[in-house]
């Protein structure tokens, strides 16, 4: 079991390492790389996912229900001890809801489960991101802004996903093979660009990034563990769920607490030491889910 723990999880820290070291020495502007893998590779990935997967969408919607409680219900829990972490109940509560699902998330579903962890993982990273920028944008910024949902190529990439799975349709060769070719250069993309994000940030409040981690961590783990014994979700599910629940925060949450304002520091500290916690956090979340 340990060996396959790392042979899971040392391929992703390699690859963020890399980054990291590379964002040290050459200090790149990632910005068009970053774009790109909003824009194109993301929204490809989803679609050529989705839509190879014959869905039972009673299952799905369980499944992405049990996620949607995972991260409601984390926010909900650690509001009243926001006030104990050292920062505010707006920049933490994201920051506890969200994890990095993208460019950790994927890889090690993927890794853990096979081309079976696939689906599961992008189901979560769809329905995470629509969460964050609907829910988590509207705690730090005080209001909802509709057009940040149905603006998404993420959204749109879904939709199209599950519908063609629904009706057995699929794209032409000619035009199934580019698509699928951008999709496969998100994940290493994607961690590349986490280590060379990591490279450029500071720690500058260690004690309110520590609280800050455990909290995110533990919070979701314990509502998981309830959410698995009220819902029944596939073996796969379950496992893709407890991933899910002990990821790092989301990088994002530092960009959209800079943007609002929201003691971006202090949550720039929560994710640089979720993302340092992970090195022990993830082979245990890995062994609860195996």
């Amino acid at each position: 079991m340990i060996e396959r723990i790392l042979s899971i999880t040392l391929p992703i820290f390699a690859i963020v390492l890399a980054g990291f070291i590379y964002g040290r020495v050459k200090k790149p502007n990632m910005a068009g790389a970053n774009q790109i893998i909003i824009d194109l590779a993301l929204p490809c990935l989803i679609f050529t996912s989705l839509s190879a997967k014959q869905f039972e969408l009673t299952s799905a919607s369980f499944f992405v229900l049990a996620a949607t409680i995972v991260v409601v219900f984390s926010g909900l829990l650690i509001w009243p001890l926001a006030k104990y972490s050292g920062t505010g109940a707006k920049a933490l509560l994201p920051s506890v809801m969200f994890g990095n699902v993208g460019p950790i998330g994927i890889p090690l579903t993927v890794l853990a489960f096979g081309p079976d962890g696939l689906a599961p993982a992008v189901l979560l990273l769809v329905f995470s991101n629509i969460l964050h920028f609907s829910v988590g944008v509207g705690i730090m910024s005080g209001r909802v802004d509709a057009k940040l949902i149905y603006a998404s190529p993420l959204v749109w990439a879904t939709i199209l996903g599950v519908l063609f799975s629904c009706f057995h349709l699929s794209l032409p060769e000619w035009a199934n093979i580019p698509v699928s070719m951008v999709g496969n250069i998100l994940v290493p993309l994607m961690l590349l660009s986490l280590g060379t994000r990591l490279a450029d940030s500071k720690i500058e409040h260690l004690k309110v990034g520590a609280i800050g981690s455990v909290l995110s961590i533990v919070t979701r783990l314990l509502i998981t563990y309830l959410v698995i014994m009220l819902i029944s979700l596939e073996p796969i599910q379950k496992g893709a769920l407890i991933l899910f629940a002990g990821l790092p925060p989301a990088v994002f949450n530092y960009m959209i607490a800079d943007r609002y304002k929201q003691e971006p520091d202090k949550v720039a500290s929560i994710v640089i030491v979720g993302h340092l916690l992970s090195l022990l956090v993830l082979p245990l979340v890995l062994w609860l889910a195996l």
